[in-house]
């Protein structure tokens, strides 16, 4: 049977990461294990977590090294044959795991996401026609943003063996980065059902303080294009 890693990096939160960890503690299918990646935090996150410390494996990064380098040490530390992802402020709902890996199985894919909920401050908020989702061979649609939300993102090991880890030189648009490189070469499965939470309980989103975000994304368009110009003449 296949094992499950989940993966939560997390930076001076207390509050939603204990919601965090508590809905992976709820889900129908089981993780082998649960690593908090503590990306340098002012404090000690361990002493607010006493109650899941047998639940959790917590790792403490020395210096704040940013979500991209939080991640990858979290995949490198890792065990299970997939590798699921949730923010510290998100949410995964009880069949989560279940449902996704399943349908990964079923299909025989190595990549897959969801549907989710979107909850703003103190209100739900509904999805506009920008933020549609698919699935399939999808590089072309992820061409002007990412579309795939971390947090609903399960990746079986070997991928990272072809398309390399989160870039840790990218404070932001690190997922429309890699799921760029992950679309080019697999096709990425979407199930239809909302299964996390994406939450953004206050205003303190780096993406959302970045002023020139949409030229943070040409120029990774652009450095990605230099590097695999052959695959993608050779696969169109």
């Amino acid at each position: 049977m296949s094992s499950i890693s989940v993966v939560i990096p997390v930076y001076n939160r207390i509050e939603t990461l204990k919601d965090a960890i508590e809905s992976i503690l709820l889900q129908t299918k089981k993780p082998s294990e649960i690593l908090v990646i503590d990306d340098g935090s002012f404090f000690d996150i361990s002493y607010y977590l006493k109650n899941y410390l047998s639940f959790i494996k917590i790792i403490k990064l020395k210096n704040n090294q940013g979500v991209s380098f939080a991640r990858n040490i979290g995949i490198l530390e890792s065990n299970g044959d997939f590798i699921a992802f949730l923010d510290s402020d998100d949410i995964f709902l009880p069949k989560k795991l279940e449902l996704q890996i399943d349908f990964m199985q079923s299909n025989n894919i190595h990549i897959s996401h969801t549907n989710e909920f979107w909850y703003k401050k103190d209100k739900w908020v509904n999805q506009n026609n920008n933020s549609k989702k698919y699935g399939g061979y999808i590089f072309t649609n992820v061409l002007d943003k990412c579309r795939v939300s971390p947090s609903s993102l399960i990746v079986k090991r070997d991928v990272f063996n072809k398309v390399g880890l989160f870039d840790e030189a990218l404070k932001v648009c690190e997922d429309y980065d890699i799921m760029l490189r992950m679309s080019l070469f697999y096709n990425i499965g979407y199930l239809d059902k909302k299964l996390i939470i994406k939450r953004a309980i206050t205003n303190n989103s780096l993406s959302a303080s970045i002023q020139y975000i949409e030229s943070i994304r040409l120029n990774i368009l652009k450095n990605f294009y230099k590097k695999n110009i052959y695959n993608i003449n050779k696969d169109n």
